[in-house]
Parts: C-alpha cells; structure tokens; sequence
C-alpha cells in the first residue's frame, strides 16, 4: 500500500529565514543609532507584521499605536507615554526607520524594509563598510570614508576641510581607498571637451559596488581558509591516521574492562611531541 504521506513533500522556506535575518539586522541597526526601548518597539512592530508582510514589500502593514502597546512584552516596561515618544523620534529620524501616516488616533506606524527611502539596512550596510575601511586603512581613512557616506559628492578640497586632514594626507587617503575600490571618482566636464581644467572630480560611495567588492573578499577569505585546512589535515595525515587508531583501541579495550596500566601503555604510543602537534592542528583546524 503506499505510505500514508505519498505525495507530500517537505522544503525549507528560505524566503522566511531571510526575512528573520534582515529582521534582526534592522532592530541591531536601531539599538546603535537609537536607543534600546526604540529597537524593542521596531522588533516588536515587525513580530506583529511579519506572517501579514510580504517579503518584498516595501514597509510593514501600518499599525496604530494603541496595538504597538498591547503587544509589547509586559518584560519591556515600557510606557504609552515613553512609546509615543520613540515613535516620534523615529519617525522624525532623517533614516526614517519608521514611517507615519495621519495623525487621527496617534497615527499609522510602519518599519521601513527596502533601501528606499534609506531605512535600517542601508544603515547597517553603511556601519560594516565604515569598519571594514577602518580595519584596512586606519581611523582617518575611515573618518573619511564616513565624510563622504553622509555628504554624497565632494570635491579633494573639501574633503581636506570636513575631515580637518591635511591636503597631502587626504589625498593619499582617496587615492589609496579608490584603488580598492572603496570610493569612486565621478567625473563633471562644464564643457563638452572634458577639459582636466574645467571638469570637477567628485568623491563618492557607490554602496553597492563597494558592498559587493567587501563580499566577494569575504568569499575569497573563506576559499582561503577552506584551502588551509584541507593542507593541514592532508600534512598531518598519518599523525591523524595513528591518532584514530589508538583511539579505536582504547575505546575497545575499555569496553572489554580493561585495567588502567594497559589503558596507559596504548596512551603512551602517542608521545608528548605528537600531542603537542596533534593540538595545534585541532586548534588550526577549528579556527
């Protein structure tokens, strides 16, 4: 007979994981720029949205500040006064993590999900960068880098001045991050021959070129790593192989009740030089 679930079958819903993902992206990205109440309010706006939200959409389904408040955790212990208050500054927040709509009853509130206008995950987008700039170049390229996160487009000159960075320094800087790819130069001719005199050379982010070059350095680091272990564990193999083994042998003599002489003389077929190697490479292989 055929089983009773023939024809069912079972799959992991990956658009929900993602989803549960960028969720949390978006509460961590308002616990840095906000504060910890505002981040439970979001998180909480977003648990009630997340089964009636679709996964591309924009923003959450609008809810009322009355329904925010009853479905706070009672752990949070946060006011209605104090709720209102965060819902305000984040709506009012030039990020706009939250959007508002009408003022009858409090208002609509809703999370803002995509990149438009600029909500949680450019933010954090933005932040990983910034430190990625500041892990390679140091904290005046990184202090650059964010310079030109929040004013878009700007002239050598200007960076100089907003940074507060010497002239030679600063142009070091960009040129040594715009060979990596981190900033971009865009060029803006006054006249149709693209005269060197009469152009003006902006500095910019291009976020998203930037975020793909950061990612496919994360892929490489991990094709490096995956590389280093298999030449570890193909180095070290007969050391492993023996290792095994006197494990093999231990496991089966004390289930046989063994005494704790023998058990010692298996042991001591590994000698201290050989243990020292064998935990270096398990420390190697598990980083």
């Amino acid at each position: 007979q055929p089983p009773p679930d023939d024809g069912i079958y079972w799959q992991v819903n990956f658009d929900r994981f993602h989803q549960h993902f960028r969720d949390q992206g978006i509460v961590s990205a308002v616990a840095n720029r906000m504060d910890q109440p505002s981040s439970e309010i979001v998180r909480t706006m977003l648990r009630m949205s997340e089964v009636t939200t679709a996964s591309g959409a924009p923003h959450t389904q609008p809810l009322s500040s009355n329904e925010i408040f009853r479905s706070l955790p009672p752990g949070y212990n946060i006011s209605k006064q104090v709720l209102e208050q965060n819902l305000s500054l984040l709506a009012d927040d030039p990020l706009q993590f939250v959007g508002k709509s009408g003022d009858s009853g409090g208002g609509m509130f809703t999370v803002s999900i995509l990149w438009e206008p600029p909500p949680a995950p450019a933010l954090s987008c933005h932040s990983q960068a910034a430190l990625a700039a500041h892990a390679r170049f140091g904290s005046r390229c990184a202090r650059i880098f964010r310079l030109l996160l929040r004013k878009r487009h700007l002239e050598q000159k200007q960076v100089e001045d907003f940074a507060m960075i010497p002239a030679k320094e600063a142009k070091e800087m960009l040129y040594k991050m715009l060979s990596e790819n981190f900033v971009s130069l865009q060029e803006i001719p006054k006249t149709p021959d693209h005269a060197p005199s009469r152009t003006f050379y902006l500095y910019t982010v291009n976020v998203a070129s930037a975020a793909r070059m950061l990612l496919h350095r994360c892929y490489k680091s991990v094709a490096n790593l995956i590389e280093r272990r298999q030449y570890e564990t193909r180095e070290n193999k007969r050391l492993l192989e023996k290792s095994q083994r006197v494990e093999a042998i231990l496991a089966s003599m004390q289930a046989t009740g063994a005494e704790a002489t023998q058990l010692q003389e298996i042991e001591e077929m590994i000698t201290a030089p050989e243990r020292q190697q064998l935990e270096a490479l398990k420390r190697n292989v598990n980083k």
